[in-house]
């Protein structure tokens, strides 16, 4: 397998059971259940990590209990955790996750570490890594990335919308951000520049209508959500799907209706499991459940995270 970087965030999430699905102006109950290992960063290093990848997380913590934490379990998964910021005096990122009966997630942010704080690569590293996946990525992280597009696959998760360059062969971006990032235009055209040379397609996740492609020429290629059995817990479903885009091009895969295929899988298995990291199978091809097709009863691609 690859040896791959991850940049990211990484949380300790809260989380509460829901009774029912929030709604405005509701009073609601529910049932907390601690916190756990989170944040996009995270969620997205252990899917590649379970596949057999070897994963470096690249992130920020304060130098708190609930960095403590997080770190343990981002070791406890595999991951190298030497580039992680411990940053002192500062609190670990600690959202709150709501998740209702039907496996949906809101998230309250709780964000005292953002990603300018995170730690940028220089671009004398580009090469050490056969693929990177960075999220939210800034405008520090531009050069490197630029250099890396030459060296192996790059995928930029949730870019900021703006006119900042961000080098990557993939970005994906869920339906309501691609909205925001072109308003009433072609979403590509718009990022193409921004994305450079290497940009390849622009990535839109649907959740429960599965995903598409856009790329040059008008070229669009979708594909549809795998069929889960139950929804339990979508934290984390979006990170592990882009998880799942940089694992299908490290296989080779010009294809990217098999790309987007194998990623769509990456995240249904990740939802028919509570956690906002997924769940410790992984199949023979480094498939998360593919090994076992889920049973029909609801279905999921991508887009929440």
């Amino acid at each position: 397998m690859a040896r791959v970087l991850v940049i990211g965030n990484v949380n300790a999430d809260e989380v509460v059971h829901l009774d029912a699905p929030p709604t405005p102006g509701a009073h609601l109950s529910g049932r907390p259940a601690g916190l756990r290992l989170g944040g996009g960063g995270a969620n997205a290093a252990v899917a590649l990590a379970q596949a057999g990848h070897t994963v470096a997380l690249w992130a920020a913590v304060g130098d708190d209990e609930a960095g403590r934490m997080v770190l343990a379990a981002c070791r406890a998964h595999g991951l190298d955790v030497a580039g992680v910021r411990v940053r002192a005096g500062a609190t670990t990122n600690r959202p709150l996750v709501l998740v209702d009966p039907a496996g949906e997630r809101t998230l309250i942010a709780r964000r005292t570490l953002g990603p300018d704080v995170l730690p940028c690569p220089a671009t004398a590293d580009a090469g050490r890594w056969d693929g990177v996946l960075v999220k939210a990525p800034t405008p520090a992280l531009a050069a490197f990335l630029a250099a890396q597009t030459a060296r192996g696959p790059v995928v930029a998760l949730d870019p900021p919308a703006g006119d900042a360059p961000c080098p990557a062969t993939l970005w994906v971006t869920s339906e309501r951000e691609a909205g925001a990032l072109a308003g009433p235009g072609d979403p590509w055209a718009v990022v193409r520049d921004r994305g450079g040379p290497a940009l390849r397609w622009l990535v839109v996740t649907r959740g429960a209508a599965g995903a598409e492609a856009l790329g040059p020429h008008g070229a669009r290629v979708a594909v549809p959500a795998v069929p889960v059995a139950r929804i339990v817990d979508a934290t984390g479903a979006g990170d592990v799907f882009a998880a799942g885009l940089v694992h299908g091009l490290l296989a080779g895969g010009a294809d990217i209706a098999a790309v987007l295929s194998g990623a769509a899988a990456w995240a249904a298995r990740a939802v028919q499991a509570e956690g906002s990291v997924p769940p410790p199978v992984v199949s023979s091809n480094g498939v998360p459940g593919a090994d076992s097709p889920p049973a029909r009863g609801g279905t999921w691609g991508a887009g929440h995270a």
